[in-house]
């Protein structure tokens, strides 16, 4: 198990995660390999699992390999899901998004064979860029802001450009009115100082706005930022920025990656992630229980409960 999300649907919260056969060996296979897993728990921490909710599409489809990290969100009586896809010709390096709904958060239903968002090159990298079948373009959070009524989607993406100047790990943005038709438009940030952006969300604490998401300690460009393999927090000004990258710090809770936020039953703010190395070093491949957050005098979110826990120096 890797990356996660979640929903509460009547008391019962529904863990969707990535999942793969320790019978790979190799657990870097494991990416070419996911399937997306299903568990329930009234408590965060106790969890019966379920069916799986999504596997690898059919043969030529633009999933036909794996399917990869995503969000679920209710419009009406119907759940949706939307997720990343990956297909056997590129062999993960192309990503789209993909659609699928269900009744019951149980059984689900592909919208369509063929991807509901693509980056587009007027904003975005592409595989019509060196190197050839290079195209980030995953990992879509989805929501909706009341403030315009429509449904928008943070997306894992890279700016235009085949180096590091800048740093061009991306927020990608799309948009739609209805959940099924999307418009793609102008990403939500620009030289973020990191070249990656993994596993985006965006929380409200306290009536302000935090960015979470995931990167390695190698892709901090930013030398004023802590670079850690980590989730990491920033303030954000609202849900669809601007976000403050040059504030954002790691999550202070070691070996903890791409971490989600949810409430708890009080009402606490929490992290659940996957833990990627077991005493030995070894690929753990478990999501850890709750760890309770509370938001800095930096805008961020750090271990602790109440308003500003967290002090330099403590973990």
């Amino acid at each position: 198990m890797w990356d996660s999300w979640y929903v509460e649907d009547a008391g019962v919260h529904h863990a969707f995660y990535l999942k793969a056969p320790t019978s790979l060996g190799d657990p870097d296979l494991r990416h070419a390999n996911a399937r997306i897993g299903h568990s329930v728990s009234t408590d965060l921490t106790t969890w019966t699992t379920m069916p799986d909710a999504l596997g690898a599409g059919a043969d030529g489809d633009f999933d036909d390999l794996a399917v990869w990290t995503g969000s679920i969100v209710r419009s009406g009586d119907t759940w949706h899901l939307f997720y990343t896809g990956v297909e056997k010709r590129s062999r993960t390096r192309i990503q789209r998004i993909g659609h699928a709904t269900s009744p019951d958060l149980i059984v689900w239903d592909r919208v369509s064979t063929v991807p509901i968002a693509t980056a587009d090159d007027r904003w975005y990298s592409t595989a019509a860029e060196a190197p050839e079948f290079d195209e980030p373009w995953r990992d879509p959070w989805v929501f909706r802001d009341d403030a315009d009524g429509l449904w928008h989607m943070l997306i894992t993406a890279r700016e235009p450009r085949t180096d590091d100047a800048g740093a061009p790990g991306s927020v990608g943005h799309a948009v739609s009115g209805d959940l099924r038709n999307w418009a793609v438009t102008a990403p939500l940030s620009s030289a973020s100082g990191f070249r990656q952006l993994e596993v985006l969300q965006v929380f409200e604490v306290e009536g302000r706005h935090v960015l979470v998401f995931c990167t390695a300690a190698s892709d901090v460009m930013n030398e004023a930022i802590e670079a850690r393999t980590a989730t990491y927090t920033a303030p954000a000004d609202g849900p669809l920025g601007p976000f403050q990258f040059d504030r954002a710090e790691p999550i202070k809770a070691p070996g903890i990656y791409a971490g989600r936020v949810l409430r708890n039953k009080a009402g606490d703010p929490v992290l659940l992630g996957f833990v990627e190395a077991d005493a030995e070093g070894s690929f753990a491949g478990v999501i850890c229980d709750p760890i309770v957050l509370g938001l800095t005098e930096r805008g961020t979110l750090q271990p602790g409960s109440g308003r500003h826990p967290y002090q330099e120096g403590g973990e």
